[in-house]
């Protein structure tokens, strides 16, 4: 079986290893993801970083390209399972994308939301959903400017994101203590609640530890050849269905991925950091004390005056120059380059402009390394839009291949942009995760040495 999860951002593979990743949906690139050895495909749709329209229209395409690749290849739709995968702090359209899948790939017996994220200690009890043991409505992710909430109750916030289109007392929920009462053998009454669904119920499953998510998928597993379930999941859930062993690579193995120059030395990487969230603020100020560490900021404020001007094409230019010559000159002094954007919040009366600015910021980013990649040896970048956008627009890779996490919940892929024998490395570092050091330990994993 396949398990294919249209993943709103890059960072959804942060459990798994050694699969595919692609980052656009021809017929070509998803024949290639889905002939692959892995039994997982990931398809990097970047949805949160659009607005409700613009997400419309990507998950069609993806959709509808889908479709026409399992027609050909003769799939039943038994022979793979749909993921959407969404965020674990409950950003992003946690409604409308697996409606979405819903229309355009089902029906389906039932829709699970599961935003459980163990690595990130974002679990779910009682229909209610915490992290670091915090209602996630008195966290900073439910003031996020775009799609932010005032709930850490799953089942009011998908009524909510669904603008009460359904009928929340029929949204149901699986405690923790029926997870754990599951029975295949004994056909107990959750088991057969699970086996009964039709019509495409909203459940949200109560989930805090391996335990309970394996005893869940084992069920799913057992059901796939009559049932037909779309997930609705963080990362978690992943690793879990798809019984994919723990990434046994260490440290040393992701140090040897940096580019070598054509004296056999490892060349200088650059970090890159968009996210706003207050956790990447502590995780950029704890790298800047590095010495070796060379800091170049862009102006948000400026960028955002540039993004209003009509006629911006030259400044723009000018600006990319300025900050590609800042990077060169940090490498050439043997620093490591970290450019981040400045951390002064951009605000906007309508969300959509606040969407389009955000993008503006990361194709200009990726514009940047889209100049220097030759240059340079590793990428290290923070937040899942700003990855994305790199990936796709700086290196214009129709996939990348997922080699493990360089830390806990935190990937690395390998793309293969100058020749097939070469691999860059880049690490894919979500803007909520970690502690405050956790940007410098992956840097000091990456460089083999500490700061």
């Amino acid at each position: 079986m396949k398990f294919i999860i249209i993943d709103d951002d890059p960072t959804g593979s942060q459990t798994v290893h050694d699969c595919i990743l692609i980052l656009r949906w021809d017929y070509k690139t998803l024949l290639k993801g889905l002939r692959s050895q892995s039994n997982l495909l990931f398809i990097l749709a970047n949805t949160r970083s659009l607005s409700e329209q613009d997400a419309i229209k990507r998950l069609e395409e993806i959709c509808l390209s889908l479709k026409n690749v399992f027609n050909d290849l003769g799939w039943s739709k038994h022979d793979y399972m749909l993921i959407s995968r969404g965020d674990s702090t409950l950003r992003g359209h946690n409604y409308l994308e697996p409606n979405m899948i819903n229309k355009l790939l089902g029906p389906f017996d039932a829709t699970f939301h599961i935003p459980a994220f163990l690595e990130g200690n974002r679990i779910t009890i009682n229909g209610k959903h915490f992290v670091n043991n915090i209602p996630v409505d008195q966290t900073i992710f439910a003031k996020d400017e775009i799609f932010g909430f005032e709930t850490s109750d799953v089942r009011k916030l998908i009524y909510d994101k669904s603008n009460k289109a359904i009928n929340i007392n029929q949204i149901q929920n699986i405690s923790l203590k029926e997870i754990e009462s599951l029975d295949i053998d004994k056909k107990n009454i959750v088991y057969k609640f699970i086996a009964d669904l039709k019509n495409n119920v909203h459940v949200i499953i109560d989930i805090a530890n391996y335990s309970h998510l394996n005893n869940f998928c084992y069920v799913v597993r057992h059901l796939q050849n009559r049932k037909r379930f779309l997930f609705r999941t963080a990362a978690s859930f992943v690793s879990s269905i798809s019984e994919i062993n723990k990434n046994k690579k260490g440290e040393f193995y992701y140090s040897k991925l940096r580019r070598q120059n054509e004296n056999n030395q490892f060349m200088k990487g650059i970090v890159i950091v968009g996210s706003y969230v207050d956790l990447a603020t502590l995780q950029l100020n704890k790298i800047l004390e590095i010495k070796e560490c060379e800091s170049i900021e862009l102006d948000a404020m400026n960028m955002y005056k540039l993004f209003k001007l009509k006629d911006n094409l030259d400044a723009i230019k000018s600006l990319k120059n300025e900050i590609i010559n800042l990077v060169r000159a940090a490498v050439k002094k043997d620093l490591i380059p970290v450019l981040f954007t400045s951390r002064e919040i951009i605000s906007c009366q309508d969300k959509c402009e606040l969407i389009y600015f955000r993008n503006f910021l990361s194709l200009f980013l990726a514009e940047v390394v889209s100049e220097i990649k030759f240059e340079i040896g590793y990428l290290i970048s923070k937040g899942g839009i700003t990855t994305n956008t790199i990936l796709s627009c700086g290196f214009s890779v129709d996939d990348v291949y997922l080699e493990g996490q360089i830390l806990p919940g935190i990937s690395l892929v390998t793309l293969d942009f100058i020749n097939n024998n070469s691999k860059f490395p880049v690490v894919t570092f979500p803007g909520n995760l970690g502690d405050e050091d956790s940007l410098v330990k992956i840097l000091e994993v990456i460089e083999n040495r500490k700061f």
